[in-house]
């Protein structure tokens, strides 16, 4: 399985038991993942003033790869329903970092019906 697939966890939902599996995204899932950024990016009160899906894929594209952006998806049957995102970036350094590098952690998202299941905590511990 190697470390791009964790085995499925299983949730109760709504009475249904779901089986949610973890993997890293990949380019094939930037369109659904960009989708679910911009859903984000709404839900949390952001004014879309500009067309932002074509910067997302050029920041995408370009950072998996070079491999300074890692995110893991968690997926129900063929469905993204969470996913999480970490970029690795460089800044001066400092005292407790002298390497200045660090991890800004962002696209935390799990699609509403999903929620307080234990997904986005999993995704965490992923990335």
């Amino acid at each position: 399985m190697g470390v791009n697939f964790i085995p499925p966890l299983f949730l109760r939902i709504g009475g249904n038991i779901l089986s949610i599996r973890y993997r890293k995204l990949c380019a094939d899932d930037l369109s659904v993942f960009i989708r679910m950024r911009l859903d984000q990016l709404l839900e949390e009160g952001a004014e879309p003033s500009i067309d932002l899906e074509p910067h997302l894929w050029e920041y995408y594209i370009k950072h998996l790869n070079d491999n300074t952006f890692v995110s893991w998806l968690a997926i129900e049957r063929d469905r993204i329903v969470g996913t999480s995102g970490i970029s690795f970036v460089e800044k001066p350094p400092y005292y407790s970092c002298p390497s200045g590098k660090i991890g800004l952690l962002s696209s935390m998202y799990t699609i509403k019906e999903y929620r307080r299941q234990g997904i986005a905590k999993t995704l965490l511990d992923k990335v």
